[in-house]
Parts: structure tokens; C-alpha cells; sequence
């Protein structure tokens, strides 16, 4: 019983999202470029997640209107899960309008965003400081602008 109890308990912890005060997970991650995208460990860094294809194409049009270099001169890291794209539509469809963007978009291909705290329709926005959570929010794509990433 006690060894039950013990084992409910690791895997309760190993699928629960992230908290402040929680060290960022460290998650594999390429860009559409397949170019490997590592997350900052010292400093401050915010890290914007998407989870779905509708709030993916609102960030996408937020970035577009922003220079460049945004993303990199704000410490900034734009994470999108794909994981549920079927690998047909990921390579004639999807990574062929990725290219297009003129910034890098950091893939989830796999399980690796589970731990990734998420809401339905919304943007996850990570407040990371030396690799440790901070802040976490969930924001209308519409709401970034105003929330000055």
C-alpha cells in the first residue's frame, strides 16, 4: 500500500505544471529552421507559448508588426506546441508558412509542452529569472502589446 501511495505521488509531481518558483523545465527545442533554440539560465527571460493554431497565427501577426530583432532585444522566446499536427500537414503545410516569418519559432514536437502550464484560446507567458519561474500568465493574443513583452 505504502509503495502505491509513494508511486501516485512521484508521478502526480512529474506531470504537474509549473509554479512559481519552479525551475523552467530544460525541453529540447529546434526552430522552423531546425536551428537549436536553448533557453537563457542566467538573466531574466520571457518565454510565450502557444498551444493551439488560432492564438499560433495571433502571435505570429503581433510579431510581424514588430521589428525584427523584437524578440531577441527583449530576451524574449516564442515557443509553439505542434505537437498534435499530423506530419503530412507539418511538412507541406506548416513548416513551409514557418519559413516565411521573418523571426524564429522554437517546436514542440513531442510530449515535452505537457508540462507547460496552458488554457484554452490563450497565450502562456513565462517570467523566468536565472531559470527560475516567476510569473506566469495567460493572456488574449491581442492582450501582449498591452502587456509590453
Amino acid at each position: 500500500m505504502k509503495t502505491i501511495i509513494i508511486t501516485i505521488l512521484l508521478i502526480s509531481t512529474l506531470f504537474a505544471e509549473l509554479k512559481i518558483g519552479d525551475t523552467f523545465p530544460t525541453i529540447p527545442l529546434i526552430d522552423q529552421f531546425d536551428k537549436k533554440i536553448e533557453l537563457p539560465m542566467k538573466g531574466s527571460t520571457v518565454v510565450i507559448v502557444s498551444f493551439e493554431k488560432e492564438v499560433s497565427k495571433a502571435i505570429n501577426a503581433f510579431l510581424e508588426s514588430k521589428d525584427k530583432a523584437f524578440l531577441k532585444e527583449n530576451n524574449i522566446t516564442y515557443i509553439s506546441d505542434i505537437s498534435t499536427v499530423p506530419s503530412f500537414l507539418m511538412n507541406w503545410i506548416v513548416l513551409p508558412k514557418l519559413k516565411k516569418l521573418s523571426f524564429s519559432v522554437a517546436l514542440i514536437y513531442g510530449e515535452e509542452g505537457e508540462h507547460l502550464n496552458h488554457q484554452e484560446g490563450k497565450v502562456s507567458v513565462f517570467r523566468v529569472k536565472d531559470a527560475q519561474v516567476v510569473d506566469i500568465k495567460f493572456l488574449e493574443a491581442t492582450e501582449l502589446e498591452k502587456n509590453k513583452l
